[in-house]
């Protein structure tokens, strides 16, 4: 699977992708992220979990391309817009960092495409892909934002 890019207006359609997906996309619809308050909130416990997020977004040389071995995860952009930068693995190259278990990520050059998220949009972005959240569009935005981390492997 690679990445997803779509709404959370049409979210049911990635139902299909399991039971802890399931879970993340209804908590997204369920909660009003824009209101919460900044920090983590279990779901399913270690297996899928919320992490809020509120900052401005950074110029490419400030944003690392990243990738994850053990969960996915679903990107929602309550407010603001941002650059969502994305590579297959193969296409990402020789990690610049090797994965390390304790941040749960690998770090690659800055190669890669990037999509514009807005305010509804989601984008869940699978261990078979690198991705480069937080950049900016021509100005910086503040950005309120959650990223559930499902458990997929």
């Amino acid at each position: 699977i690679s990445t997803v890019i779509g709404t959370l207006a049409a979210c049911e359609r990635y139902y299909v992708l399991g039971e802890r997906f399931r879970k993340a996309l209804e908590f997204l619809k369920e909660h009003d992220v824009a209101a919460m308050e900044p920090g983590r909130y279990d779901i399913e416990g270690d297996d899928v979990f919320a992490l809020v997020q509120e900052y401005v977004t950074k110029t490419i040389d400030d944003c690392t391309l990243e990738a994850h071995r053990v969960y996915a995860d679903v990107n929602y952009v309550a407010e603001g817009f941002e650059y969502l930068g994305y590579a297959p693995l193969e296409r990402a190259g020789t990690p610049a960092v090797e994965y390390d278990p304790k941040t749960e990520a690998a770090f690659f050059e800055k190669e890669c495409d990037f999509i514009l998220l807005r305010k509804g949009d989601i984008a869940i972005v699978f261990p078979e892909d690198a991705h480069m959240p937080q950049k900016r569009a021509l100005v910086p935005a503040t950005v309120r934002k959650v990223c559930i981390k499902v458990r997929v492997g």
